[in-house]
């Protein structure tokens, strides 16, 4: 699988990797909104260095941005770190967070894990 969903004790943390497609994007996302554990989460952390090809769409990134607005209604106190270095993802976390047209939640792109671990513990 090209990605692992791992349950810290105030968020979300995924390690995606090799080739990520449509379908692992999707499923990653409505794996949290079923747990009842996303009512009380702070912060997703998104950990995409390993990514070897980023195959999913830019019509995905916008589905699943519309699904978080939506979800951002039962918990509105998220923070989405995303952690990437490749441009094509850069781009992809800019589709996302552009898609929702107003601010659902924060959202912020870094070059490394410690610096987007700090952004959500502040």
């Amino acid at each position: 699988m090209p990605y692992e969903t791992r349950w810290e004790t105030e968020g979300v943390h995924w390690i995606y990797s090799g080739v990520l497609s449509d379908d692992d994007v999707l499923r990653s996302n409505l794996e949290i909104y079923d747990d009842p554990r996303f009512d009380t989460i702070r912060y997703q952390i998104l950990n995409l260095l390993e990514v070897e090809e980023f195959a999913a769409s830019t019509e995905t990134m916008r589905t699943v941005s519309r699904m978080d607005k939506d979800q951002a209604v039962r918990n509105p106190n998220v923070k989405v770190a995303i952690v990437a270095t490749a441009e094509l993802i850069r781009g992809m976390a800019n589709v996302y967070t552009l898609s929702a047209g107003d601010n659902f939640w924060e959202v912020q792109v870094f070059e490394n894990e410690a610096d987007a671990r700090e952004w959500v513990s502040a």
